[in-house]
């Protein structure tokens, strides 16, 4: 594979090298803070040269409260000697992962970016570069760069973007920065992220295009040398493209299809990853997986209706597993759509309801040689306007409902094969993103409300339903064994935002989200050791300024 993408970028290079002129726009550019080829930043800096350049930067200080994220668990008298016989404590399940690293109870989040651009006036060329501090807030991390302590500092370049004009209006693209098949606008469950890569893009009127190779793990890069092995090729690499045709205004359709080529996953569960193997599944294998995606979405404006649509299936292989099937095949699919209404024409401000669902495939049958639970490349429902958040419960990892960061799906739960057919690269080897998962029902209904232009409320209530059985061993005493929980209604989640704008630069936002448990979190827990069922809350602040 990697001598294909080396020919592939020797033949980009030659293209770049023979565009010279012929790539350049006839229109100059004057103001860069106006373009899309670089990053974010408002204030264009005078240079007395051909290059514009032009900074900016935002910055979120959170605090934020967490109560009961693992329902109460660590308040029964089960788990007063923690988990695993102690060798977890008792908060195990309140601890969470986001992207300030494990978190429990209160805390101060911060998250600053400070952007920097530089393009020629002809567009032949830009850079977009951001620095990026985030983490909890104390004296140690402030006084450490952003880290716990000296030698854990995370303040470094988040983001970096360079591009090259080509020919027939295309531009090759080389960095680390925001690259989706479906965030935002979409369902959010195929792929987005800041993966390093290359991609190619063109825009054709009302056809574009998107094209790249990312590397979400690199086995030929260790900290010495007695971690370097052998093996040539055993990486994670995402090949991926989209194509997106508007064929008017009133109509959005993108067609995309991934392949995931996993290589540096073990077949292990989250029990046997804590543990070190002694206890839950572990093959000692690491099995070679081809997962593939195809799919698309459709988006559709009329007036102050919007419909959307959109579906994917996933199939590909997983060979050397250590599992006594010995290779499985996927076959695994993912539904979801969303109907909305902005009252704004009639009503003189925003007052858009909505009601939508996703539905993911689970696997149904451990005994047999298929893995028929979804999973993306990196799936991310918290990304999508229609029923994410940064504040919700269940995308800022809870360990009960089986979720990691950013998606809503229990993929860290299974019936009994942990095969991993995709998941965030960051948590690779912890269990998470099992082919194996019981799938899940999500229903959202919410409210978007903006009276005036500096106040917007928005409300969701996502109902979450586990669509297959699946297994669960007791991490109190992992010798008591494993339970069959039922398929059924896990939950609801219901979230809340309100935002005030002080001005075009600067706002105030307050969050509330309330997950109620149902039946499935009840006989979860009860599972692993600690039947419970308490609301879990998370109350936050965020002071934003963005420029």
């Amino acid at each position: 594979m990697k001598k294909y993408f080396s020919a592939g970028g020797l033949l980009i290079l030659a293209l770049i090298f023979w565009a010279g002129p012929a790539a350049a726009g006839d229109d100059l550019a004057t103001d860069i803070t106006r373009e899309t080829i670089v990053g974010p930043g408002s204030v264009q800096v005078q240079t007395g040269k051909d290059i514009l350049m032009s900074f900016g930067a935002t910055v979120r200080i959170i605090p934020t409260s967490d109560t009961d994220w693992d329902f109460g668990m660590s308040k029964e008298p089960a788990v007063a000697g923690g988990y695993l016989f102690g060798g977890l404590g008792k908060n195990f399940f309140k601890d969470h992962v986001n992207e300030a690293g494990w978190v429990n109870n209160s805390y101060i989040r911060n998250e600053t970016k400070i952007y920097f651009n530089a393009m020629p006036r002809d567009r032949k060329w830009s850079f977009y570069a951001a620095l990026e501090f985030d983490d909890i807030l104390d004296t140690g991390s402030v006084d450490a760069r952003g880290g716990k302590s000296n030698d854990t500092s995370n303040f470094g370049l988040e983001r970096l973007q360079g591009t090259f004009a080509l020919p027939y209006n295309m531009r090759f693209h080389a960095g680390w920065d925001v690259w989706h098949v479906d965030a935002i606008e979409a369902a959010s469950f195929v792929y987005g992220d800041d993966n390093p890569g290359f991609w190619l893009t063109g825009d054709y009127d009302t056809f574009s295009f998107n094209v790249g190779y990312f590397k979400l793990a690199e086995n030929d890069f260790q900290t010495a040398p007695a971690t370097l092995n052998n093996a040539a090729d055993d990486d994670r690499s995402l090949y991926a493209g989209y194509v997106t045709w508007k064929p008017d205004k009133q109509n959005k359709l993108q067609f995309f299809y991934l392949f995931d080529r996993i290589r540096n996953i073990p077949a292990n569960d989250l029990l046997a990853s804590l543990s070190g193997g002694l206890f839950g599944i572990a093959t000692g294998k690491t099995p070679s997986t081809d997962s593939h995606h195809v799919g698309g979405y459709w988006i559709g404006n009329y007036g102050g209706l919007e419909l959307f649509f959109e579906g994917v299936y996933q199939f590909g292989q997983a060979e050397d597993t250590g599992f006594a099937q010995g290779d499985f095949d996927i076959s695994a699919y993912a539904l979801a759509a969303d109907i909305s209404y902005d009252f704004k024409a009639s009503l003189g401000f925003m007052l858009k309801p909505h009601l939508g669902f996703i539905y993911t495939s689970g696997d149904d049958d451990p005994t047999d040689d298929n893995l028929e639970g979804y999973v993306g490349v990196e799936t991310g429902p918290r990304f999508s306007k229609r029923w994410g958040g940064e504040n919700t419960i269940i995308g800022d990892t809870n360990l009960v409902l089986g979720t990691i960061l950013y998606s809503y799906l229990p993929s860290l739960y299974g019936n009994g094969t942990p095969i991993a057919t995709g998941g965030l690269q960051n948590t690779a080897g912890m269990g998470t993103g099992r082919g194996d998962n019981p799938g899940l029902t999500l229903i959202s209904a919410g409210l978007t409300y903006a009276p005036r232009r500096f106040i917007i409320y928005k409300t969701n209530a996502n109902v979450f339903r586990w669509n297959e059985d699946f297994n669960v061993t007791n991490m109190v005493n992992p010798l008591l064994g494993t339970t069959k929980v039922d398929s059924g209604y896990v939950g609801t989640e219901w979230d809340n935002e309100l935002t005030l704008a002080l001005s075009r630069h600067s706002f105030i936002k307050g969050q509330a989200a309330f997950f109620f448990p149902g039946g499935g979190v009840k006989d979860v827990t009860e599972a692993l050791g600690a039947k419970s069922d308490d609301t879990a809350m998370r109350l936050a602040m965020e002071f934003i300024w963005n420029f």
